[in-house]
């Protein structure tokens, strides 16, 4: 069975010069990647909000052209699905802006996926997964997790 592709990106802030820390997608087996982002050097310049230590980032993260290739590997033809879209189109563009390239990634809505769902059902189930699944919504892995289950609950095999 295969599942639709969501991507989620987190950042090091909620200010407008944010750069992304974290990046996780789904498979097509359900299964989920999950990279910290070894941060360009002059995004440190803006790294005074940031919340987890800008050493592990550079210790343990992986570089923006690894991670897009694996991506870029990953997905085949696939479009990629997020729940936020300018963000993660922000995140995006700045891992190919490090590579001094363009990204073309088929970033669609989750919510086109969820189209006739009411919206008050559709909150109510990302209360629900949030609570009983104890996702972190900050955590770009537990979106992908949260609207892995979300899109099963109400979508389901469409």
């Amino acid at each position: 069975m295969t599942t639709t592709l969501i991507i989620a990106c987190e950042m090091s802030s909620y200010e407008e010069d944010a750069f992304p820390i974290s990046i996780s997608w789904s498979l097509a087996d359900g299964c989920i990647k999950t990279s910290l982002i070894r941060p360009e050097e002059e995004w440190l310049d803006q790294a005074e909000y940031l919340e987890i230590d800008p050493d592990q980032l550079l210790r343990d993260g992986h570089s923006p052209k690894a991670i897009l290739e694996e991506l870029q590997e990953d997905r085949g033809d696939e479009p990629l699905y997020c729940a936020d879209i300018e963000l993660t189109q922000r995140a995006l563009d700045q891992l190919y802006d490090s590579l001094d390239g363009y990204n073309d990634l088929p970033l669609q809505s989750l919510m086109s996926l969820l189209d006739g769902i009411p919206a008050d059902e559709l909150e109510a189930c990302r209360q629900d997964c949030l609570n009983l699944l104890e996702f972190d919504p900050y955590s770009a892995e537990s979106q992908v997790r949260l609207w892995q289950e979300i899109y099963a609950r109400l979508a389901g095999d469409d």
